[in-house]
């Protein structure tokens, strides 16, 4: 992401404290082949909590599925409305694990198994509905060893500290399946893709299930 909006013209830091991240898009980075008439780019290995940049300087501070995993999100708040000009913008693009809720759940089962039971999917659920089921809630919300933060945990500082302008939700879900699906035949993998995805957003935009992956949009307020 940080290299398509230097490819636009803007000039971007990309900060992520794994090592092995940061070589990748800096290999990658280096091969540009746009290189030459993109925006200045450079990559910092570094925990956002700790990295300190002169206040005021930035037009954007993007967040892109991160925040749900950084603890004292009310600290890294305050940090990015510290960096950010006035009228600065941030954007949050963010994952809330604990709003799975068991008819999502269920929904998945029922495509994952199903694309298992044909060779098509690399994970292994078990056959019985209840306990596949049951794993999916768990590995949705306890996966991680440490402390994910939930929803509300990042919607109140960030509505504390921008003026919100947005707060959209978008399917996730079937996002989840693509990176397991396994279809040799690339037209079919992109038609049940497809299939997948609007069966998703028809089930959000219904009441059917709850949407996890939030976008909120706020502006920094003017001293």
């Amino acid at each position: 992401m940080s290299l398509e909006l230097a490819r636009r013209g803007h000039d971007v830091v990309g900060i992520d404290s794994n090592q092995k991240i940061i070589r990748i898009a800096r290999r990658t980075m280096e091969t540009d082949p746009y290189s030459k008439t993109r925006g200045s780019l450079r990559y910092e290995v570094a925990d956002f909590n700790k990295w300190s940049d002169i206040p005021g300087t930035y037009d954007v501070v993007l967040f892109s599925r991160v925040l749900h995993d950084l603890p004292h999100p009310k600290n890294i708040l305050f940090r990015a409305c510290r960096l950010l000009k006035n009228r600065g913008r941030v954007v949050c693009l963010e994952y809330a694990y604990d709003r799975t809720d068991r008819r999502s759940a269920t929904w998945l089962y029922q495509i994952r198994r199903a694309l298992e039971l044909t060779g098509w999917y690399s994970s292994h659920l078990p056959e019985n509905p209840k306990e596949g089921i049951d794993s999916i809630m768990n590995d949705a919300r306890y996966r991680r060893r440490e402390h994910i933060n939930t929803f509300e945990e990042m919607r109140q500082p960030l509505e504390q500290r921008f003026v919100k302008e947005r707060l959209s939700w978008h399917c996730y879900h079937c996002w989840d399946i693509f990176s397991d699906m396994r279809i040799p035949d690339r037209k079919r993998e992109n038609a049940l893709a497809s299939l997948f995805k609007r069966m998703e957003q028809l089930l959000i935009d219904s009441g059917e299930i709850r949407p996890v992956l939030f976008r909120f949009v706020g502006t920094k307020a003017s001293v």
